[in-house]
């Protein structure tokens, strides 16, 4: 027996009662029925009343399971009819307008197409391959709520690539121990695709469940992200970011780090990333020469191309070395010395792919002090800063010198 005829019995009831009213008018039916039972065997009002009864069940049979119809509409495609002709004809036969029509259409293109089988595929039913095509173009909000439908999709979105790769958080500290969160998790697709996502969460509670989805997050080891940013008023609570990290499996891929983490925390995050994914990190928190040590011990370190530290770190010389493989550098120290001005401008002949130095200090030697011991070559002016340009020995470069206020910047040019 047909699964669709198991599980939808009253199909046949339909199917039944459709194909024997359209063999014959109400008049012929009476009139065959008097003929076996006699003239007087029942009244025309009572065969008509009888009649309208049974086509009220079958019109409610249609109207609460439009599956019952599936029969008939396949036994008009194979009789060729077209679909307004019997969609009408159903109607009439039925005795109610009240019919799911894009159900209808659904099931009679597909009739028509040449698929017979009655039964309806649910979602679950589509290859795997389809079902993971369909999940990933899903957008994030979608996505979790089609987590939670089955054990079955959640694996397959927990095996799939997310729908998003930023993801931002940042929290705010108020009176004391009142958080305000922000979490906005995007998918970029260009300028004017860009997707969203976006919560606050507001006190201790609701932090607990942003941490929550977070984990949720960095637990699918498909997670590809471009961005992440981490901002956040509370040591106590990069703890918990730090707690999240090692408790994975796997390594998490990053593009770009932008964070408000400081030393250990951040060192922390660092070795929880995969190795060789992670190209430009923006230090927002507090680091000792110690720290920059440990960071420059890490493969993530050693393989990334850009980094910036927006706070100062003492006794940065003694660390210097450390950055000497970066293509982009931007740091702040307490002071530093004219050996390091010289250290940084050999960057540039050491190393090729460097493209730019800015270290800013409390205290800065004199501008004298730096031409003096740079050199005196071209000389530019404008209303803001004098540009110096110097050679860069082995190359066609030449390197920009600008100093301005208590920064110094090198800018590798190219020779036009």
């Amino acid at each position: 027996m047909s699964e669709f005829i198991k599980n939808n019995p009253s199909a046949i009831e339909v199917f039944l009662f459709y194909e024997g009213e359209k063999e014959k008018s109400n008049e012929k039916s009476y009139d065959k029925l008097c003929n076996l039972i006699g003239k007087n065997g029942i009244s025309k009002e009572n065969f008509n009343s009888l009649n309208e009864e049974s086509r009220k069940k079958i019109r409610e049979l249609v109207v609460s399971d439009p599956s019952n119809l599936r029969l008939c509409i396949l036994s008009e495609v194979k009789n060729k009819n077209f679909m307004i002709e019997s969609f009408l004809n159903i109607t009439k036969i039925i005795g109610t307008q009240d019919i799911d029509y894009q159900d209808f259409e659904f099931w009679f293109n597909r009739f028509s197409s040449g698929n017979h089988d009655l039964d309806q595929k649910t979602f679950s039913d589509l290859p795997i391959e389809v079902i993971e095509n369909i999940v990933e173009e899903l957008d994030f909000l979608s996505q979790m709520k089609l987590r939670k439908v089955s054990h079955g999709l959640r694996n397959i979105m927990d095996e799939r690539r997310p729908s998003y790769d930023r993801i931002y958080f940042s929290i705010e500290c108020y009176y004391s121990h009142y958080f305000l969160s922000h979490l906005s998790i995007c998918k970029f697709k260009g300028l004017e695709s860009d997707r969203c996502w976006r919560r606050s969460y507001q006190g201790d509670d609701e932090l607990k469940i942003a941490l929550d989805g977070m984990q949720t997050l960095f637990s699918n080891p498909r997670l590809r992200l471009s961005t992440f940013d981490w901002y956040s008023a509370s040591t106590e609570i990069d703890e918990d970011l730090s707690a999240i990290l090692n408790s994975l499996n796997h390594k998490i891929e990053i593009v770009e780090l932008e964070t408000s983490l400081n030393g250990d925390v951040m060192v922390d995050l660092l070795k929880a990333v995969k190795p060789g994914t992670l190209e430009k990190i923006k230090f927002g928190g507090k680091f000792e020469p110690i720290h920059i040590e440990r960071l420059a011990q890490l493969v993530q370190w050693k393989k990334a191309k850009s980094v910036s530290f927006w706070e100062f770190i003492p006794n940065f010389s003694s660390c210097m070395h450390h950055f000497q493989h970066f293509e982009f550098v931007s740091v702040d120290a307490e002071s530093f010395s004219m050996d390091d001005i010289l250290f940084v401008r050999n960057l540039f002949t050491q190393n090729n792919k460097l493209d730019y130095f800015d270290i800013g200090a409390g205290h800065i030697q004199s501008e004298s002090k730096i031409v003096e011991i740079l050199g005196r070559l071209d000389i530019d002016f404008n209303d803001e800063h004098w540009t110096r340009r110097y050679d860069i020995p082995g190359s066609k470069d030449y390197l920009k010198v600008i100093i301005r206020r208590e920064r110094v910047y090198f800018v590798r040019e190219i020779s036009e």
